[in-house]
């Protein structure tokens, strides 16, 4: 990657989630926040971030880095679960790139 690309790259922070589930997941949107999952390496990482910028990496080629736990790592989109009725984010999958 060029330092130029990286430079333009968007950098999102989010922060890990110790609890998951259909009733956890509605209070963090009712919050605006937004949960997802990191898939590396054969595990996940539960997380959650802010929906705001997501769209952003979504029009900006889906890549970007994703600050977590105070280091950054460059990252993509693998997944964005969207609600069928109102077009909003419901859940998304984030994989790390080598």
């Amino acid at each position: 990657m060029e330092q130029s690309e990286a430079a333009e790259q968007l950098t999102i922070a989010a922060t890990r989630r110790e609890k998951t589930g259909k009733g956890y997941a509605r209070k963090l949107r009712r919050a605006n926040k937004l949960p997802g999952v990191i898939l590396a390496q054969g595990k996940s990482t539960a997380i959650e971030l802010d929906p705001k910028l997501l769209g952003k990496v979504w029009q900006g080629g889906k890549r970007f880095v994703l600050q977590l736990d105070g280091e950054e790592q460059r990252a993509r989109l693998h997944d964005v679960q969207i609600d069928a009725v109102k077009r909003t984010p419901l859940h998304v999958d984030i994989m790390y790139e080598r």
